[in-house]
């Protein structure tokens, strides 16, 4: 019967991007790492990796077997640990998620979790589908996954600020007059589309949203810094703007919270994953519940 160790071995390199530091997580030696990869590679009939002065980079094949085989070494890892009564040796949590969450969000609630944590940028559809090949433990997504293989929780929901520039005159208090107010004056915008702002306008304020749009950029740190250096208004998810909010460099122009359904954010990993200890903390380190009198929607929204 062939042995599963190479298959240990393969994945751990996989996950470290490096023969060395894969050889340290296994409590191996590095020659005895590149021989098990050598023999594995011998059995597929083509490289696994691509050496690089760095580490080492998965080829198409490598993807391939990895999407194949680590969630049954995963299983396996943890039955034997069960069997010895002692706990699988901790390896690093992968996790994905947008860098702005990372920053606004995530990154203070996950300061206090044990082991490692290794962090993958993207957006929702390109993180569900590394969720679902393998290649994540976790992802922070704003939509609900679909099918059986993956599960998810809600873990927060984000409610949407109404920023602009601290020295602008005050704004109007009555929705149809800010309406007009904010059209003419310049808007900042993570995306061309601005599925929230346009509902904003014509659902609350009752007009269509017509303002010149000074800055689009897909990065909510640069919509909140340009807001700051008096470039336009915006409306961002609040975890954007609380810091610039806070130090006075931005301001709320408008009480827009009640009035815009909150983001609601999604903790999604596979289900077979579902009795990991370290997922079970990191969902409780991100786990803020409903926010008091801030509506939510089904689904995530994207920001603007």
């Amino acid at each position: 019967m062939a042995s599963l160790d190479p298959f240990r071995v393969f994945v751990a390199v996989y996950r470290a991007g490096s023969l060395s530091r894969a050889a340290r997580d296994r409590h191996l030696t590095q020659p005895a790492v590149s021989a098990q990869l050598a023999a594995l590679e011998a059995r597929v009939g083509e490289p696994l990796f691509l050496r690089t002065p760095r580490g080492v980079t998965p080829t198409e094949r490598g993807k391939l077997l990895y999407a194949q085989v680590a969630q049954s070494v995963d299983h396996f890892q943890a039955a034997s640990a069960a069997l010895r009564g002692s706990p699988a040796p901790p390896g690093p949590l992968r996790l994905g998620l947008t860098p702005e969450v990372l920053h606004g969000f995530a990154l203070p609630r996950l300061a206090g979790l044990p082991g490692a944590l290794h962090v993958t940028f993207g957006e929702d559809r390109a993180l569900l589908a590394a969720l679902g090949s393998g290649t994540l433990d976790a992802a922070l997504v704003t939509t609900e996954p679909e099918g059986r293989q993956v599960t998810a929780q809600v873990v927060t929901e984000m409610p949407f600020a109404l920023i602009g520039p601290p020295d602008w005159d005050a704004a109007p208090t009555l929705p149809g007059t800010l309406g007009a107010w904010l059209n003419a004056r310049p808007w900042v915008s993570y995306s061309v589309e601005l599925p929230v702002t346009r509902r904003f306008f014509t659902g609350t304020l009752g007009q269509r949203f017509a303002a010149r749009q000074a800055l689009v950029a897909p990065d909510l740190r640069a919509v909140v810094r340009a807001v700051t250096l008096g470039m336009g208004a915006s409306l961002v998810p609040l975890f954007a703007a609380q810091e610039a909010l806070d130090a006075g460099q931005v301001r709320e122009l408008w009480p827009a919270r009640p009035r815009i359904p909150a983001a609601r954010w999604w903790l999604a990993q596979r289900a077979a994953d579902e009795a990991r200890p370290d997922l079970h903390a990191l969902r409780g380190a991100l786990q803020t519940g409903p926010l008091p009198g801030a509506p939510s929607v089904p689904t995530g929204i994207r920001p603007d």
